[in-house]
């Protein structure tokens, strides 16, 4: 199977944010074996960050630290000077920087040499704002990121930004079976109505389910005539108990 379809049929359905980041991090180690593969949260603003690493190992203090050296990160400078509208392309730390220019960082002294890496390739999955995002970082020790590899993770990466709409936050409608029961929706529905709430789009929810756009579509026709209403606002509402 494809990878990037093979990670999408994996991870779509997950109930909540840690049981994505999990099972995200454990698929990606299969496809690029490495010392630690993070999701990283970093919010150069309000001046706070999240590491979620696999495997998962003490990391207590470099959530700061990532903080506290974002100015001399190679990754965040790239990303928060980059002015692309709607995507952005992945990062290999070597294209960035040379090994003399990172061993002269706070990003190497204090955060990467301490975990015995000095190879990164980061996936932004989103950006909000001007320096606030979520990436996606892979991390190995004296082993670089092929070219192939690099071609890899360009397509995996607007595969896992839809994933971190659908998944990425606490947003998400009952999880409960009789709240499908008491309208009769199917689980397809009841699972489009879902992501929908999440804030994606039919097109994108095709794209994450492997289904065409028609096909939502129509699986959001039934499922509105079941709850009696005629567009999204009212379906969640109705889901919501709202």
């Amino acid at each position: 199977m494809d990878p990037v379809a093979d990670l999408a049929a994996q991870l779509h359905g997950l109930g909540d944010r840690d049981s994505y980041l999990r099972a995200a991090g454990e698929l990606m180690c299969r496809l690029f074996p490495s010392e630690m593969i993070g999701w990283h949260q970093l919010d150069g603003a309000a001046r706070t960050a999240e590491i979620v690493p696999y495997p998962d190992i003490p990391l207590e203090g470099f959530a700061q630290r990532l903080v506290d050296t974002a100015d001399e990160n190679p990754f965040f400078r790239s990303y928060v000077t980059d002015l692309t509208v709607g995507m952005w392309q992945p990062r290999r730390l070597s294209d960035l920087v040379t090994d003399l220019e990172l061993h002269r960082t706070r990003t190497y002294s204090e955060g990467l040499r301490p975990l015995s890496i000095d190879r990164q390739i980061a996936l932004l999955s989103e950006r909000k704002g001007a320096v606030s995002v979520r990436a996606w970082v892979i991390s190995r020790l004296h082993r670089d990121f092929t070219d192939d590899e690099v071609e890899l993770t360009c397509r995996l990466q607007p595969l896992l930004r839809l994933l971190e709409t659908a998944y990425g936050d606490s947003r998400q409608l009952p999880e409960d079976a009789s709240c499908s029961e008491a309208y009769s929706l199917t689980a397809r529905e009841h699972e489009i109505l879902q992501l929908l709430g999440r804030g994606l789009t039919g097109v994108a929810i095709g794209h994450l389910l492997g289904i065409s756009p028609r096909t939502v579509a129509k699986h959001l026709e039934h499922a509105y005539a079941k709850l009696g209403c005629t567009n999204r606002i009212d379906a969640l509402r109705h889901l919501r108990g709202e």
